[in-house]
């Protein structure tokens, strides 16, 4: 049987990424911007972390093992919060063993180069620097960590689209988290009610990891969705009301 495209998955990263099919049965193909992602998942892959096994990588394609699961927003509809819970602390626990500190700061200039260009949002690249930590743990990392890289297969967790990049610490792992768990993000095209599910989340996790306790980490983690937004459409409208709700 050759190679044939099942569909086409949705993305936020500018690749394509496409559910595949052949002899060996189902799998996921991404194409382009592929190369951190191949590290990230390698790195966690060989450190027993529960995310998809890569099958190959030639130039900018990347296939890699599908997983047939529950997304969050079906799990938490039914699922138990309690095995959820536990998962994501267990993972932040694991990540943050042998960190060592390090200065974010040539990061953040790096990162937010672009920031002075943007009218619409409330405060200037040097005025958010001079809010954020600057000294966090730099640990082993998911590098999007979102409820929507999460998946429920066979009674365990699965995390997907790891990515290597510059925020190196589960710190921001769990400011991406809150982009989900507070704002509500991963929700913002339906109308599924748990909020009180994701409120006592977040809880547990602040209370395990209260340094991470910080509306500036968050903001700088929606700036990441930002740009990958245009002007007027409804994500950046989600995005920039949430950006000026936590601005104070």
């Amino acid at each position: 049987m050759e190679e044939k495209v099942i569909r086409q998955l949705k993305g936020h990263s500018g690749s394509q990424i496409f559910l595949m099919q052949n002899t060996n049965g189902l799998f996921i193909r991404k194409i382009g911007n592929v190369e951190r992602n191949f590290e990230r998942l390698t790195d966690l892959y060989s450190n027993f972390y529960p995310v998809p096994v890569i099958y190959q990588k030639q130039d900018e394609v990347l296939d890699m093992e599908y997983i047939h699961g529950l997304d969050m927003k079906t799990y938490l509809l039914s699922g138990d919060l309690n095995h959820l819970t536990k998962f994501i602390i267990d993972t932040l626990n694991k990540f943050a063993k042998n960190a060592i500190i390090k200065d974010y700061t040539d990061v953040y200039e790096k990162k937010l180069e672009w920031l002075h260009k943007e009218p619409e949002i409330p405060f200037t690249k040097e005025e958010l620097i001079a809010r954020l930590p600057k000294k966090l743990p730099c640990s082993q990392y998911h590098g999007d960590l979102t409820l929507e890289n999460i998946l429920y297969s066979n009674q365990e967790f699965h995390m997907i689209d790891a990515v290597t990049i510059e925020y190196d610490s589960y710190v921001f792992d769990i400011a991406k988290l809150r982009q989900d768990l507070e704002c509500k993000w991963f929700l913002r095209d339906t109308k599924t009610l748990i909020d009180v599910k994701l409120k006592n989340l977040q809880e547990s996790l602040l209370d395990r990891f209260s340094g991470s306790d910080n509306n500036y980490l968050l903001i700088l983690m929606l700036l990441r969705v930002f740009l990958h937004t245009k002007p007027n459409d409804d994500d950046r409208k989600f995005i920039l009301k949430e950006i000026h709700r936590l601005w104070k």
